[in-house]
């Protein structure tokens, strides 16, 4: 028993040792990192400024105060032409070549990122003149379901915080969004957005603005809480057509209510509907018969002009789904309406 108490003893200086230096070298490493991205960011500063606080004049956004992973998601999306395609996006076509002379080899982006999650979080003044009450009536009903009713974002989303944004450039990106300069390329998450910013006017957007500006100072970067549960699909087996099955209409359920589909970002959890895609839970279908082929049909194809309402549904969402997939989302929409 002595012996092994003064192994013991002699055990725990040498464990807390080893701990210690452990940490010491992960903290270096980070110090390291986050120095090599300060010295990369010099190619970055003079756009979005030496603190990452933006420059309306160059139309360059504040990144100081993005989450990590959103930085991470442009700058893909920059280097591999999702972003920065279109003739008239004179600040995108100037950010794409900056963003492929990051070498992602050398852990140059992770590096950026890095340094910049590291600035202080600018908190821009609003300059705005919009109706905010009205602002916040389209916010509501268009923007919360993935930005948060706080604005604070969701990254199961890739829906980002719009915290530490000027209204200047919330303005710009909208009206991008509407007029097709953004949210094409590829992007099914930036289809979304265009989709939601159909037949806006400049004054919708200004009103949008000026409502968002009023969460300015809500706490930056706490993670927004999570969406409640979805209630376990109850389906009897006696409704679905032949070859669908039960669990494809659950696995369609996490699909379409998930960000892998993304559909209730337009058609609301659970596909009640809203001002961007209509009700799937009644029996009135707009485009279709409501026949489980023609619901995969459609998902496939996309509907390009929609009857009533704005948001335009790219096929399979805009989004890499499988056919397996599709068929899984159009078993659970079947069920909806029955």
């Amino acid at each position: 028993m002595t012996r092994f108490l003064t192994g013991q003893s002699s055990f725990r200086p040498a464990l807390a040792a080893v701990i210690l230096s452990a940490i010491t070298t992960a903290c270096s490493g980070a110090d390291a990192l986050v120095a090599r991205g300060e010295q990369l960011f010099d190619t970055c500063a003079p756009c979005h400024g030496d603190e990452g606080e933006g420059d309306e004049v160059l139309g360059a956004p504040a990144i100081a105060g993005a989450s990590q992973w959103y930085l991470n998601t442009q700058i893909d999306k920059f280097r591999s032409g999702q972003r920065g395609y279109h003739y008239q996006d004179a600040e995108g076509l100037r950010m794409r070549p900056m963003s492929r002379a990051l070498i992602a080899e050398d852990e140059d982006i992770e590096a950026v990122i890095a340094y910049v999650y590291s600035l202080p979080i600018p908190d821009p003044p609003a300059t705005f003149e919009g109706d905010v009450a009205t602002g916040e009536e389209d916010y509501l009903l268009l923007c919360a379901n993935c930005h948060g009713r706080d604005g604070r974002g969701l990254e199961t989303l890739a829906a980002p915080s719009l915290l530490h944004l000027g209204d200047w450039y919330i303005a710009s990106s909208l009206r991008k969004y509407r007029d097709g300069v953004r949210g094409a390329g590829g992007d099914g998450f930036g289809a979304n957005m265009r989709a939601a910013m159909t037949g806006f006017t400049d004054e919708r957007i200004d009103d949008v603005t000026a409502y968002i500006m009023t969460m300015q100072r809500l706490p930056r970067r706490a993670p927004a809480p999570p969406p409640p549960p979805l209630a376990p699909l109850e389906v009897d087996p006696a409704i679905l057509p032949e070859g669908v099955t039960v669990a494809m209409a659950q696995e369609g359920q996490e699909i379409f209510n998930g960000n892998t589909g993304i559909c209730f970002t337009c058609h609301l959890r659970e596909g009640p509907g809203g001002p961007l895609a209509p009700n799937l839970t009644d029996d009135v279908w707009l485009n279709i018969d409501g026949e489980y082929e023609s619901i995969v049909d459609i998902i496939m194809t996309g509907v390009p002009q929609p009857v009533e309402h704005p948001g335009l549904m790219q096929p399979r969402a805009g989004m890499p789904l499988t056919d397996e997939q599709v068929r899984a989302v159009a078993a659970y929409v079947y069920t909806l309406s029955r």
